[in-house]
C-alpha cells in the first residue's frame, strides 16, 4: 500500500502559517518563540514583509485595489518559500486569512491560491473571544474597529471551519493552540514550539527510527524471545472502532468544535497517506491533557473485548519464549487502559496518539514493527483484520485475520484482501470469532482455523529439545506393511515408485497433519450442500523439494496430500529460485534415504539463510540411527534450528551405504546396471 511521503520533501521547503482573529496574539508569539528555536527556523510577519516591498509601506498597500494586493502578498510569500529553499529552513509566517472588523459588513477573504500551494503547515491560534477583545481594546501599538466579543468569537469560528476545509482540501497540515484567559503564557508558548520542531523533523524515515527505537525500549529480552504475537487492536481484540467511538464523544466535538469525525472525511480524501495520519495525530493532539486522558478513559469503558482473544493472550507464559503485543493505528491510550483493565499490563501497545507519542503508527510502520522483530531473529504470528494490517500481515511469519459480526467489520478488507493474496501472495488463514459472522472471501483462499488450533501451534514452537522434532514410524504396524514393498529386492522401477509414493502419502496423512495442522475449507457435500473439510495448513503456501533423483517418488505422495502445494526439482540449493520461496510459510524436503545427512545439510543450511522463519519438514523413508545420534549431522541441525522437524518411516542401525543394485535411486530407475 503506497504511502507518499510528507508534502515537505521533494515539493519545496517547510512553510507554515500562524493565523488567528486579528488581536489574537500572533505577533506575540512569534516574539515569544523566536530565542527558543533557534537556528534552522526564520520567521516573518506577513504586515512587514508586505510593507517592506512596498516604498509608500502599508497605506500604499491599503490604497491597491483587490488584485494588486494580491499580487503583493503573493509575491512576499514567493519570497520567503524562495528564501527558505536556499536556506533549508522552516519558514513561519504570521499572516490573516479573514479580516471582518465590521459586524455588520461582510467578511474579506485574503488567502489565496498561492498560499495553500506553499504552506505546507497551518497553526491556528484559537484564543477566548473575551481574551481577543480585551487585548483589542487595550493595544496601545495598533488602532482597531471596536468588537464585540460575540462576533469576535464568530469571526474565529467562521475562519477556523473554512481553513479545515482547505487543509483538508489542500493536504496541508493543521493544528490548533487554544488559549483562554487562565491559559499560561509559557504554555502556549511551549505548545507553539514543539509544534514548530515537530513540523521540522517529522518525516517517514525519522518515524521509522522513532518506532525502533518504542520497540527496543518497550519489548524487553528480545534475543530471549522466539516468537512474538503481534495483534491489531480495533475489531481483532474487541468489535469496536475506538476511534469512531472517541469522536461520537459529545465532549470531544464540542473541545474540537467539531460537527461529526473528522477521521473520516480525512481519510477519504486523503487516503491512508503519512501526511494523513500525521493529521489526524494533530486532531488529538490539539486537546488539553486533561480532555483527552478523560475522554480516553469514557472510550476505554465501554470496550468490551472477545474473551476468547484475551485469553490466548493471557494463557501465554510470560516467562516463556513467547511474547505478545498489540500493534494499532488506532489510540494507544485507550488500548492501554483496556489491557491493564483486563490484567494485561505486561502487554506493550505500539499505537497512535498525540505528539508525545513520539511516533506515528501507520501501516508501513506496523510493518517495521514486524521488520524490527526478524532483526532480533524473532519468529512473528500477527494477527489483523482490515486493509491496514496487510502489510504487517504479508511480513509476519504466520498471518491471521481476524473476522467479527459483518455489520462492525472492515467494509474495505475484503477487496484488499484479495488483491493482497493474488498480487503479493499473501498466505493467510481466518479465526471467525461468531457464528453469525460469516467470513472473508470463501475458504478455499482463505481457510479457517480456530484459536484453539493457533494456540496448538504457538505450544509447539515452545518445544526446545531436539529429539521431540524427530518424529518416525518404525514400530508401527503400517510402517512395516509399508516397510516390506520398499525393501522387496522384487520390486523396481514402477513397482517400487508406488510403493514409495505410498510412504510419502502415509507420511503425510498420518505426522504432517498433526505435526503442521489442519485449515478449515468447503466442500460440495455428496448430498448436494456445502461440507465443512479440512486439508493440510497452509498447503498452498507449501513447497516441495525431491532429493533428486530418489526423493521424487515419495515426494510424489506427499504432494498427493498436499494437492496445493507447489513442486520444485532441484539436485541442489542453488537450482531453487529465490521466487520460489515468496509467499512460503513451509518448505517440505522429501528424500528416500539419508544416510549421514549431509546432503540435507547442503540443503538446508543455505536454505535458512534465504528463509530464516519459514518451517522446514525433512520427509525420508529411512534414516540412518547414527544421524540423528549426538554429534550426529541431522542432531545438530534439530539442535541448532528450532523450526525444523524430521519424519521418516523407520530408523534403521545399518549405516551400509547402498550401491548398483543396492542402491535405492538405481533401484527406482531401473538404472542398477550403470
Amino acid at each position: 500500500m503506497e504511502t507518499p511521503e510528507s508534502k515537505s520533501k521533494g515539493k519545496g521547503p517547510i512553510i507554515v502559517g500562524l493565523y488567528g482573529v486579528s488581536g489574537s496574539g500572533k505577533s506575540y508569539l512569534m516574539d515569544a518563540v523566536r530565542e527558543g528555536l533557534g537556528r534552522g527556523f526564520a520567521l516573518y510577519d506577513g504586515s512587514a514583509l508586505i510593507t517592506g516591498m512596498l516604498s509608500g509601506g502599508l497605506a500604499e498597500f491599503k490604497g491597491m485595489d483587490g488584485d494588486g494586493r494580491r499580487a503583493v502578498r503573493e509575491r512576499a510569500l514567493a519570497g520567503v518559500a524562495e528564501e527558505c529553499r536556499v536556506s533549508g529552513g522552516v519558514g513561519v509566517v504570521a499572516g490573516h486569512y479573514m479580516f471582518w472588523e465590521d459586524e455588520e459588513g461582510e467578511a474579506e477573504r485574503v488567502g489565496t491560491q498561492r498560499d495553500w500551494e506553499t504552506y505546507t503547515h497551518i497553526v491556528y491560534l484559537k484564543t477566548d473571544a473575551h481574551v481577543i477583545a480585551s487585548r483589542r481594546e487595550h493595544d496601545m501599538r495598533r488602532h482597531r474597529q471596536d468588537a464585540s466579543a460575540e462576533h469576535l468569537g464568530r469571526w474565529q469560528e467562521q475562519e477556523l471551519q473554512e481553513l479545515r476545509r482547505i487543509c483538508r482540501d489542500k493536504e496541508i497540515l493543521l493544528a490548533t493552540i487554544t488559549e483562554d484567559g487562565s491559559t499560561e503564557e509559557a504554555s502556549t508558548r511551549n505548545r507553539f514550539m514543539d509544534l514548530l520542531l515537530d513540523f521540522r523533523r517529522n518525516d517517514p524515515m525519522a518515524n521509522k527510527q522513532a518506532v525502533v527505537q518504542a520497540v527496543g525500549s518497550a519489548v524487553a529480552g528480545p534475543c530471549q524471545m522466539k516468537t512474538m504475537l503481534v495483534f491489531d487492536a480495533d475489531k481483532t481484540l474487541a468489535p469496536h472502532d475506538t476511534g469512531a467511538m472517541f469522536w461520537a464523544d459529545e465532549e470531544a466535538l464540542h473541545l474540537s468544535g467539531y460537527l461529526g469525525d473528522p477521521l473520516k472525511l480525512l481519510f477519504k480524501k486523503q487516503g491512508y497517506t503519512y501526511p494523513a495520519f500525521q493529521q489526524a495525530m494533530l486532531f488529538y493532539d490539539d486537546f488539553a491533557d486533561e480532555d483527552f486522558e478523560a475522554i480516553c478513559g469514557r472510550v476505554a469503558a465501554k470496550v468490551e473485548v472477545f474473551p476468547e482473544v484475551v485469553a490466548l493472550i493471557a494463557g501465554i507464559n510470560r516467562a516463556s519464549s513467547t511474547g505478545v503485543c498489540v500493534v494499532t493505528c488506532g489510540l494507544r491510550n485507550v488500548w492501554r487502559q483496556i489491557l491493564d483493565r483486563e490484567g494485561l499490563s505486561h502487554v506493550p501497545v505500539f499505537g497512535g496518539g498525540r505528539l508525545g507519542n513520539g511516533y506515528i503508527m501507520t501501516d508501513v510502520a506496523k510493518k517495521q514493527i514486524v521488520d524490527e522483530l526478524h532483526r532480533w531473529k524473532v519468529r512473528v504470528v500477527a494477527f489483523g483484520d482490515s486493509p491496514l494490517d496487510i502489510p504487517m500481515l504479508q511480513a509476519a511469519d504466520e498471518a491471521y485475520v481476524v473476522v467479527c459480526e459483518e455489520k462492525v467489520r472492515s467494509k474495505s478488507m475484503d477487496e484488499a484482501l484479495a488483491k493482497a493474496i493474488q498480487e503479493e501472495r499473501l498466505s493467510a488463514l481466518q479465526i471467525v470469532l461468531s457464528k453469525e459472522a460469516g467470513y472473508r472471501l470463501d475458504l478455499d483462499t482463505v481457510p479457517r482455523v480456530t484459536l484453539e488450533d493457533v494456540a496448538r501451534r504457538v505450544m509447539l514452537h515452545e518445544t526446545t529439545k531436539a529429539l521431540d522434532r524427530m518424529h518416525e514410524a518404525t514400530e508401527k504396524n503400517a510402517a512395516k506393511l509399508l516397510m516390506r514393498a520398499t525393501r522387496d529386492a522384487s520390486n523396481q522401477g514402477p513397482a517400487l515408485r508406488k510403493a514409495h509414493e505410498r510412504v510419502g502419502e502415509y507420511l503425510a496423512t498420518e505426522y504432517l497433519s498433526d505435526l503442521l495442522g489442519l485449515e478449515e475449507i468447503e466442500i460440495k457435500h455428496v448430498q448436494g450442500k456445502w461440507a465443512s473439510g479440512h486439508r493440510i495448513r497452509d498447503e498452498k503456501a507449501t513447497l516441495i523439494l525431491p532429493a533428486m533423483r530418489g526423493g521424487e517418488p515419495m515426494a510424489f505422495g506427499v504432494n498427493k496430500v498436499l494437492a496445493h502445494a507447489s513442486f520444485k526439482h532441484a539436485k541442489c540449493f542453488d537450482e531453487i529460485e529465490k521466487e520460489h520461496f515468496r509467499g512460503k510459510r513451509t518448505i517440505i524436503l522429501v528424500d528416500s534415504v539419508i544416510n549421514t545427512g549431509r546432503s540435507i545439510v547442503e540443503f538446508v543450511e543455505p536454505m535458512r539463510q534465504a528463509c530464516p522463519f519459514v518451517c522446514i519438514v525433512v520427509v525420508a523413508g529411512v534414516i540412518q540411527a547414527d544421524a540423528v545420534r549426538a554429534g550426529g549431522r541431522i542432531r545438530e541441525l534439530l539442535e541448532q534450528d528450532g523450526n525444523l522437524h524430521v519424519v521418516a518411516l523407520r530408523q534403521s542401525e545399518n549405516s551400509y551405504k547402498g550401491q548398483g543394485a543396492t542402491d535405492t535411486g538405481d533401484r527406482l530407475f531401473n538404472t542398477t546396471y550403470l
